[in-house]
């Protein structure tokens, strides 16, 4: 059955063809041996006979074309291949020689002779230990579709200032491979890098081969150090593989020919601006947070007693929380909700200056949150963000900025506490007493309905005790940590890394204590919603008082009725 087509649709039709096979064509007129003829398709293999594997002769003419040997003709390399079928079978082609292309800048014959010197001295290199076979040699790392990314405005620039005095297909080739090999900004390019070296060392066939060669823990141990973390959310800078071991030339680390020999570690660790002055102290830490013996001992050991409080602290708040709820809500039931505020007697309970300083305090709370947060979240999940918004840079600085105001309004908080008659008194009624742990019991058995009234609490209430005793030793503990990791290039690494864990754990913790915590304190409880307005007037109710400050309450009574008597 023939479907008529209108004129508009035979154009259409005509076009799509057209630009669906211009890349088909621009491929074969470059092919002068027709070998397109028959490679151009997808199943165009054989089993061998010898080893009874499957190969396939199919070569995709798109990858050819946007390839860096896409001026070349196939016998350039395949220089052995004289007859249609092949006889005999043509060989391996060898990349160390000096005859198929001239380098477009100095129009000599351009040789990998040198790069293939590093190759075969390195651990990458044959070795003829019945091992050949599963090292990479050229091919396996080079290959085409690394070349298929889009150039940088800048190099498409330089190709067009170039094509102006040299030929434009060689000079457009040279530029493409430059912009790939030497622009280490590029986050395609770092993913591309390494994904080539992860598809080896990542293989259970040849690490189960070669364990003597390969660990089979260096990919996940990368991804788990600073620079593994710092590339997943999108840094451009963060070194990958190669940045660290070389491209050709990869020894192992007590040849002094290794770029991370302890001899040379300092220089790799600085190339290139990133840890410009770093100790030597730092370098001899593991840079693929892999520790062994007591050093990873403790590792474990923070991980244990950071991952058990987060778990204790918070399943205490939660039960705590759910049991107050459920009593509170009977209550209300029972009683009704309170008069509004501004209906009742109020109490002054933070004056300005408190005010202030809450405001800043949980306004830089907020932004550590948001910012630290962000930063372990790789930049792939945050394209819905405007661009800027989710830059490392934002992120970075963002996270240092609030840092630096937490630290400064808590250095205030000291110095108002220390140096201030009110700050004296509240700090004074906020030391924890023997009496708080009383009224923990008091008021669990109340609100399990083993006790008809909750106990008579002070000014300050073991509740927000713990709040503010918790936040106090979180700001020390982070800014203590934040400090050691700004300071990361004065070493020793592990330590830094133990810090890294800590900030991280005890990041968590503050975040989930706030929301767990302090948010159903002042917003979720009942009788609250949507949140106490003590931090904007100052003043708390009378109500609130008789239930969370009845004993403060009652002495206030008291110093009231003396001054009358």
């Amino acid at each position: 059955m023939k479907i008529p087509l209108t004129p508009f649709g035979k154009i259409l039709t005509l076009a799509v063809l057209l630009l669906g096979n211009a890349w088909m064509n621009q491929a074969f007129a470059q092919d002068n041996q027709n070998c397109l003829n028959c490679h151009q398709y997808p199943l165009f293999a054989r089993i061998s006979e010898e080893d009874g594997k499957l190969h396939n002769f199919y070569v995709d003419a798109e990858m050819y074309v946007n390839s860096v040997h896409s001026g070349l003709a196939c016998t350039d390399c395949h220089s052995d291949v004289e007859k249609i079928p092949h006889d005999p079978v043509p060989r391996p082609v060898n990349c160390n020689q000096a005859c198929h292309t001239l380098d477009p800048f100095t129009q000599r014959p351009f040789s990998h002779s040198g790069v293939f010197e590093d190759w075969e001295a390195s651990v990458h290199g044959p070795k003829n230990d019945g091992k050949d076979d599963l090292r990479p040699d050229c091919k396996d790392c080079h290959v085409n579709p690394l070349q298929l990314h889009p150039v940088s405005a800048e190099f498409q620039e330089l190709s067009g200032n170039c094509i102006k005095c040299h030929e434009e297909e060689n000079i457009t080739t040279a530029v493409k491979h430059v912009d790939f090999h030497s622009n280490p900004d590029r986050y395609w390019t770092q993913q591309r890098r390494l994904e080539v070296c992860s598809s080896c060392h990542t293989d259970d066939t040849i690490l189960g081969e070669q364990a003597d060669i390969l660990r089979d823990d260096v990919v996940s141990s990368f991804l788990k150090s600073f620079h593994g973390v710092g590339f997943a959310f999108g840094d451009k800078k963060t070194p990958v593989c190669n940045d660290c071991h070389d491209y050709h030339g990869v020894f192992p680390q007590n040849n002094v020919r290794s770029t991370i020999n302890e001899a040379n570690l300092r220089e790799t660790c600085s190339g290139a601006g990133c840890h410009a002055n770093v100790s030597r102290d730092f370098i001899q830490g593991s840079m693929h947070f892999r520790y062994e013996g007591w050093q990873a001992e403790v590792l474990n050991w923070v991980r244990w007693i950071w991952t058990t409080l987060i778990i204790v602290v918070i399943g205490f708040m939660l039960i705590h929380n759910t049991m107050d709820f459920i009593r509170t809500r009977i209550i209300l039931k029972k009683h009704g909700y309170p008069p509004p505020t501004r209906l009742q007697k109020r109490y002054l309970r933070m004056n300005n200056t408190d005010r202030m300083s809450h405001i800043i305090m949980f306004s830089s709370f907020t932004g550590l949150a948001l910012t630290g947060a962000l930063l372990w979240v790789p930049a792939a999940r945050l394209a819905w963000l405007p661009d800027w918004l989710y830059l490392v840079e934002v992120r970075f600085w963002g996270h240092r900025f609030f840092a630096l105001i937490l630290t400064i309004i808590s250095l205030f908080h000291i110095g108002y506490g220390l140096f201030t008659k009110r700050g004296r008194g509240l700090l004074a009624d906020m030391f924890p007493k023997p009496s708080d742990a009383v009224h923990i019991f008091q008021n669990i058995a109340f609100m399990l309905g083993m006790r008809k009234h909750p106990p008579k609490m002070p000014w300050f209430n073991y509740a927000e005790k713990m709040e503010y005793w918790a936040f106090a030793w979180g700001s020390f503990v982070m800014t203590f940590t934040g400090v050691v990791m700004m300071l990361e290039h004065l070493g020793p690494k592990f330590w830094v890394d133990v810090a890294r864990i800590i900030h991280s754990l005890e990041a968590i913790l503050a975040v989930l204590a706030i929301v767990v915590w302090h948010f159903y304190l002042v917003h979720w409880k009942p009788g609250k919603w949507p949140m106490s307005n003590v931090w904007i007037t100052g003043e708390i109710s009378e109500w609130d008082m008789k239930e969370e400050h009845a004993g403060a309450l009652d002495q206030l009574s008291k110093s009231s009725e003396a001054k009358d008597a």
